[in-house]
């Protein structure tokens, strides 16, 4: 059973994100009673990388960015759904999408032969393998023009609008609380004090700090217009507002502030709506 967090929250993230307006947040981020829809449309590969030239920085910042990335393979979990018809089996919706019994029963939490409902939603996950700009590595003697080149590659991704956002998992640990669309806002990720809480793409620091009791030690990243990414409940922060931050580069400390448990809480938003981070994350951690 699932403890449902969210509608505690609610109300005190709306006020708190409209005292933020002037960062564009309210509109990025939204409130937490902005939920995920299952049957909306899943995570598409990126082809949107060009940058708007609205003016001469954004036209030298896109340049940069180009010049400071290398295209990089990434492998995304791509999550659709499936409406349970009258006669299905698990064994016939598994043979119908190339699927096993055993991955469809773990996907939606069945028992091996369990009965089905007329219009019942099935998850299934696949994985497909897209190409992504990543930073490319500094080199000797340069480290300072490469720090500068690729801050501003990450500034012409955060200013540009995307499809998808590839992501990397945030920390190492069981997910003790999936995504449910109108009761979760994310998913919980557990691990001991301590843990490294790492960024899970290239972004720019929106908010860092402890303005929302619910959220505990607050970190938000954007990554480029549509998408962000938060964690909650750190012990400690490694971050501050403003800063540029790398896929990987560790942000925090795992703790347990305003939880009842040591987990970062980490969500995905998408035009300001909470979504299912797991599409956007490689295959799931054993």
């Amino acid at each position: 059973m699932i403890e449902d967090r969210s509608g505690q929250a609610a109300s005190g993230l709306t006020r708190w994100w409209a005292g933020l307006a002037g960062l564009g947040l309210s509109l990025l981020l939204g409130a937490c009673a902005n939920v995920g829809d299952p049957q909306s449309p899943q995570p598409q590969p990126d082809s949107s990388a060009t940058v708007n030239p609205a003016t001469g920085d954004a036209a030298s910042a896109a340049a940069a960015a180009q010049a400071a990335s290398v295209p990089v393979k990434r492998t995304v979990t791509k999550t659709t759904w499936v409406r349970v018809r009258r006669g299905d089996t698990l064994q016939r919706i598994a043979s119908a999408h190339n699927v096993s019994v055993k991955d469809l029963c773990a996907w939606n939490r069945l028992k091996p032969g369990g009965r089905l409902r007329k219009g019942q939603s099935l998850k299934l996950v696949s994985t497909q393998t897209i190409i992504v700009q990543q930073a490319a590595p500094a080199q000797a003697g340069g480290t300072s023009a490469t720090n500068t080149a690729q801050s501003r590659a990450v500034a012409a991704e955060v200013a540009r609008h995307a499809n998808s956002v590839a992501l990397s998992w945030p920390a190492q640990g069981r997910v003790v609380e999936p995504f449910e669309a109108g009761t979760t806002r994310g998913i919980e990720i557990a691990g001991k004090a301590g843990d490294p809480v790492r960024a899970a793409a290239d972004g720019k620091v929106m908010y860092a700090g402890t303005g929302l009791n619910e959220y505990g030690s607050l970190i938000i990243v954007q990554h480029n217009k549509d998408f962000l990414t938060a964690y909650s409940h750190n012990r400690r922060l490694l971050v501050k507002t403003g800063d540029t931050v790398h896929q990987g580069q560790q942000i925090a400390e795992m703790g347990n502030e305003n939880n009842d448990r040591v987990a970062v809480l980490f969500e995905v938003r998408r035009d300001g709506k909470p979504v299912d981070p797991m599409p956007y994350l490689p295959t799931p951690q054993s």
